[in-house]
């Protein structure tokens, strides 16, 4: 059977290879094998795609249909997903699927080019919203919009000025008159030169507001002046040509660990009676956590630990750099890492001869287990022990670079998701902060900036020049996102404790729609171009209305042990 279909499409949605696209000849393939392995055609990063396997699986095409394809789990270790559900053994596959390994792994979406008209993509299961309501206006006027402060309202305000200027003129005692005069002239000249500098926004707002009001008094015109100049527009184009060099990506990787015998930690499963596994949960005064017991008495367990990006910006020129504490430290945060799909858990009972008694059947649910964090176990192995977090990795790209700079953790805040981290460079230009919490009002605009894993990112070959590594590789440049938004409202901090987490802290809760896994960690600057909050948060749909959080820049301060400003 003949095709016109050229190449095979592999486009990249997260992971290490994320926004990145491969393309292979459809006649020269009849399958398409992807993992770790350097022999795979989709080859994947062995130190950061850490879920997927060396030989994950293929995609296979049909000798007698060529536009029939199916999708082959090798016994994958942790499984592969298409279009959000897991799919074991082999899979009828249609261009245009999403296909995740692993829980939590990379996602790539697999397709054909060109793709024949008849070859639509499935329909997807999702959840019914209401549609909003669309807003007419009564009225629409036709008259054009004003860009610019107008003649007549330039002659107003002037004459305006002349008026104040004369009255503290003739008010001033006889025998001072010259040097009042003279006071007077120059502070004219000074009002007059500010006013003809008003430009955009404020000059459309202390126009349209002129021009509407006939009979303003000399103190309304006042008011009027300054409210325009303290509304004025955030210059995003400046704020991010300015900051752009001091906004980073961040590589992460991270393992937990027993102290005692520094060895990595293990969540183990058992299988039920028809062969699924099935994580395992022990209860303990401070709440439900995972069972956890060394690598090398592992009999069936997936590592804790996790990889991924995000963001941070530069807080020194030596080198130390805020973002968050998941970013930096994601072992001192909510753990998202378990197997979803192999819920309900069972529950450890007891112990008998080293090995754990468990319930007759899975019991544990995954509401009993949310929230826990793994720098917050207290069993290892049935006993009593200490954990610590270890990151694998800790790497800083710059912007336009592709360019790696190992770091390391110095600090994380034991109160909110902020960390601090460090390069080893100098002469860096950093931020500029302000500790402006207590000011701070809703409506008030910003700038986020950092790495969302959705947005496209700029690749670059670059030849090899190594005798010993000749082959030339295609590397991912990292390009910042500029997310304009405002501050919805100002979240204070919840007066309430629990020993096992917090209260939802002080936050600015933010309308932001750009931003994404990824920007976690970035900057929020105020319309001056001073960071004033980190951002850590987003979520939400298209019922509840999508919402975005950053802390206040003060948690970020408080680590860097400077004055906050004023």
């Amino acid at each position: 059977m003949s095709t016109s279909v050229k190449n095979f499409i592999i486009r990249h949605i997260s992971g290490a290879k994320s926004n990145q696209v491969e393309e292979f000849d459809f006649n020269a393939h009849s399958e398409l094998t992807f993992g770790r392995s350097s022999d795979s055609d989709i080859q994947f990063d062995p130190e950061i795609d850490t879920v997927v396997s060396r030989e994950h699986g293929k995609i296979v095409k049909d000798g007698n249909n060529p536009l029939s394809f199916q999708l082959v789990d090798n016994n994958s270790r942790n499984g592969i997903y298409v279009n959000k559900m897991r799919v074991r053994g082999s899979y009828a596959l249609s261009p245009g699927d999403e296909i995740q390994l692993g829980n939590n792994g990379p996602v790539f979406i697999f397709d054909i080019d060109p793709r024949p008209q008849d070859m639509m993509p499935q329909t997807r299961l999702v959840e019914i919203q209401k549609p909003t309501s669309e807003f007419v206006p009564t009225e629409v006027s036709n008259e054009p919009v004003k860009t610019g402060i107008g003649k007549q309202t330039f002659e107003r305000v002037i004459t305006h000025e002349r008026k104040k200027s004369q009255r503290t003129f003739w008010t001033t005692v006889a025998a001072a008159m010259l040097l009042f005069g003279t006071v007077g002239f120059v502070m004219w000249q000074k009002n007059r030169d500010d006013l003809s500098q008003l430009t955009g926004a404020e000059r459309k707002r202390a126009d349209s507001l002129l021009a509407m009001n006939k009979n303003l008094t000399d103190r309304q015109i006042d008011s009027i002046l300054k409210n325009s100049q303290e509304n004025q527009a955030v210059a995003y184009d400046k704020i991010a040509a300015a900051n752009t060099d001091k906004v980073v990506k961040i590589y992460i990787s991270w393992e937990l660990y027993e102290v005692s015998e520094n060895e990595e930690l293990f969540h183990e499963y058992r299988p039920d009676a028809n062969g699924t596994f099935h994580p395992l949960f022990v209860q303990t005064s401070a709440g439900m956590e995972p069972y956890l017991v060394t690598k090398r008495r592992s009999r069936a367990g997936l590592p804790v630990g996790s990889s991924g990006t995000g963001s941070g910006f530069v807080a020194t020129s030596d080198g130390k750099i805020l973002t968050n504490r998941h970013v930096g430290a994601a072992w001192k945060t909510r753990y998202s890492g378990f197997s979803w799909d192999n819920f309900p858990g069972y529950l450890v009972e007891g112990m008998q001869n080293g090995e754990p008694v468990l319930s007759k059947e899975p019991i544990v649910s995954p509401d009993e287990t949310f929230g826990w964090v793994p720098s917050e176990a207290t069993l290892v192995n049935g006993r009593p022990a200490q954990v610590e977090g270890r990151n694998k990795y800790l790497k800083v790209v710059f912007a336009n670079s592709s360019q790696p700079y190992e770091a390391h953790l110095v600090t994380a805040s034991q109160s909110h998701d902020v960390s601090l981290i460090k390069v080893d460079m100098t002469d860096l230009t950093p931020v500029s902060m302000l500790d402006n919490y207590a000011s701070v009002k809703s409506g008030q605009g910003i700038v986020v900036m950092g790495y969302p894993g959705g947005a496209p990112q700029q690749r670059i070959v670059r030849k090899s020049n190594d005798p010993f590594k000749p082959n030339a590789e295609v590397f991912s440049i990292a390009s910042p996102v500029t997310s304009p938004g405002h501050i919805q409202q100002v979240v204070k901090s919840s007066a309430e404790f629990s020993a096992k987490e917090s209260g939802f802290g002080d936050s600015y809760q933010l309308d932001l729609n750009a931003t994404g896994g990824g920007n976690s960690g970035g900057p929020m600057f105020d319309a001056k171009g001073n960071v004033i909050g980190i951002y850590y948060a987003g979520g939400g749909n298209a019922n509840q209305g999508i919402i975005s959080f950053a802390i206040p820049i003060k948690y970020g301060l408080e680590l860097l042990s400077v004055q906050k400003g004023l």
